[in-house]
C-alpha cells in the first residue's frame, strides 16, 4: 500500500465508524478475556516457579521437592508485590504526601501522582490487605483496559488488528507490571478510553479521561495536546471549544501541582525530585553508543539495556510509521511519550513507558498482518515476558524499574 493510500485510509476510518458503528463489543470482550487469561497465567506461573526453585531446590542431596506457592513462596511474592514503586504509593496511602520544603537531596513521594493511590487506598481503607487489594485492582483495570484497547483499534483499523494489538500488549516483555499495584493497568485503561473517545469525536468524554490520565502520570497530560490536535484537524471544533476541552484534560496535573505547592512550596516538585533518582538530563544518543560499544552487556543496576533500548527503538519506528500514514497526532503522542523519559539521561523504565503507549501497539498490530509473523513475535515476546517475570520475582533490580 502506498503512503498516499495509507494516509487516505487512516483519515477516513474514524469517520466511517463514528458513534460506535462497526464496533463489536462481544469480540472485544472475548479477545480481552483470552489475552488476559493467557498472559496472567504465564506471569503467575513464571514468578511462582522461579521463587519455588530458588527457595526449595537445594540441588545437592538428591531428594529435592518443588511445590508451587507454598507459604514461603507466597510471602516472598507478596514482598515483591509491595516493593519499589508500590512502596511509594503505599506510603502515600498510609501517610500522605510529605509536607516539608522542597529538597532534592533525597528521594520523596512527590514524584508519584495521586489517582492510583487514591483508588488503591480506597480498598485498603475498607480493610482489604494492601497486597491483595493492589493485585485485585491491577487485574480488574487490566481486563477493562484490554477491552477498551480492542474497541479503539477496531474503530480506527479492524477487528483482526485489534485482536493482535491486545495480545501484543498483554504479552509484551514488561507486561508483568500489569499484575502489580503500580500505574500501568490504570494508565492502559485511561489511555485506551481517551483514545476511543477522541476517535469517536466525543470531546467531553475525552476531556474527562484526559483529566484522570494527567492525575496518574506526568505524560498523561499529553492526551490534552492530542485532543487539541484532533479537534483542530479539519476544524472539527471551533477554536474556543478546542482550548476549553484541552484545558479540562490537563486539570488533573494542575490540581496535583497546586497540592504540591501547598505541601512543598514547589508546584513542580514531581519533576524536580527526579534528580534524586539520577534523572537529571544528558545526551539522547549516549544510551545507544554504550549499547553498540558493549552489546553483550544485557543489564546493569536498574536498567535492562536490551529491553529498554529496544523498546525505545520500537516506539520511534512506530512514530515514524504513524506520521507517514497520516496519523500525525498519534505519531506526536508516541514521540513525546518516550522523549520525556529519554531526555532525563537514563533509559531506566523505558520498557514500562512504551508498554502503555498504545499507538505503538496499533502500529505493531498493522505490521504483523501475516500470521506467521504475528505468531513469531508473540512467542518471542511471551518467552521474554516469562523470563522477566521470573527475574522480577527473584528481586533483580533491572527487572524492577
Amino acid at each position: 500500500m502506498s503512503d498516499d493510500t495509507s494516509t487516505a485510509t487512516a483519515s477516513r476510518l474514524p469517520e466511517r465508524h463514528e458513534h460506535g458503528r462497526g464496533i463489536d463489543w462481544r469480540a472485544a470482550l472475548k479477545a480481552a478475556l483470552l489475552a488476559f487469561a493467557v498472559s496472567r497465567l504465564l506471569v503467575l506461573l513464571s514468578a511462582g516457579l522461579a521463587v519455588a526453585v530458588a527457595q526449595q531446590w537445594s540441588g545437592n542431596d538428591g531428594h529435592e521437592t518443588l511445590r508451587l506457592f507454598d507459604a514461603a513462596s507466597r510471602a516472598s511474592l507478596e514482598q515483591r508485590t509491595l516493593a519499589n514503586d508500590a512502596s511509594w504509593y503505599l506510603s502515600i496511602i498510609q501517610s500522605g504526601y510529605e509536607a516539608r520544603p522542597f529538597d532534592a537531596s533525597q528521594q520523596a513521594n512527590w514524584a508519584f501522582f495521586p489517582l492510583h493511590p487514591m483508588l488503591w487506598g480506597s480498598l485498603v481503607h475498607l480493610g482489604v490487605a494492601p497486597a491483595l487489594g493492589g493485585i485485585l485492582l491491577a487485574h480488574l483495570l487490566l481486563l477493562a483496559g484490554l477491552f477498551q484497547l480492542h474497541r479503539w483499534v477496531q474503530l480506527v483499523r479492524d477487528r483482526a488488528s485489534a485482536d493482535r494489538a491486545v495480545f501484543c500488549v498483554a504479552l509484551f516483555p514488561t507486561a508483568y507490571f500489569f499484575s502489580l499495584p503500580w500505574t500501568e493497568s490504570l494508565f492502559l485503561l485511561l489511555s485506551a478510553s481517551a483514545l476511543l473517545a477522541i476517535a469517536r469525536r466525543q470531546w467531553g468524554r475525552a476531556s474527562a479521561w484526559g483529566a484522570l490520565l494527567s492525575a496518574t502520570r506526568p505524560t498523561g497530560a499529553l492526551m490534552a495536546a492530542l485532543l487539541w490536535w484532533e479537534g483542530r484537524d479539519g476544524r472539527r471544533l471551533p477554536s474556543p471549544r478546542i482550548w476549553l476541552f484541552a484545558a479540562l484534560a490537563g486539570t488533573g496535573l494542575l490540581l496535583f501541582m497546586g497540592w504540591l505547592w501547598l505541601k512543598t512550596g514547589n508546584p513542580l516538585a514531581f519533576a524536580d525530585i527526579q534528580s534524586a533518582w539520577g534523572r537529571d538530563g544528558g545526551s539522547l544518543t549516549k544510551h545507544f553508543r554504550r549499547w553498540v560499544a558493549d552489546p553483550l552487556l544485557i543489564a546493569d543496576p536498574w536498567n535492562l539495556r536490551w529491553i529498554n533500548n529496544s523498546a525505545l527503538l520500537l516506539a520511534l519506528a512506530a512514530a515514524v510509521w504513524l506520521w507517514r500514514t497520516g496519523q500525525r497526532g498519534l505519531a506526536l503522542l508516541t514521540f513525546f511519550t518516550v522523549l520525556a523519559p529519554w531526555s532525563t539521561g537514563t533509559l531506566v523504565s523505558m520498557g514500562r513507558y512504551v508498554l502503555t503507549c498504545l499507538p505503538v501497539f496499533l502500529a505493531l498490530a498493522c505490521w504483523l498482518r501475516h500470521p506467521w509473523l504475528a505468531m513469531s513475535w508473540l512467542l518471542i515476546s511471551a518467552f521474554a515476558l516469562s523470563v522477566m517475570s521470573a527475574w522480577f520475582a527473584l528481586g533483580l533490580s533491572f527487572a524492577g524499574a
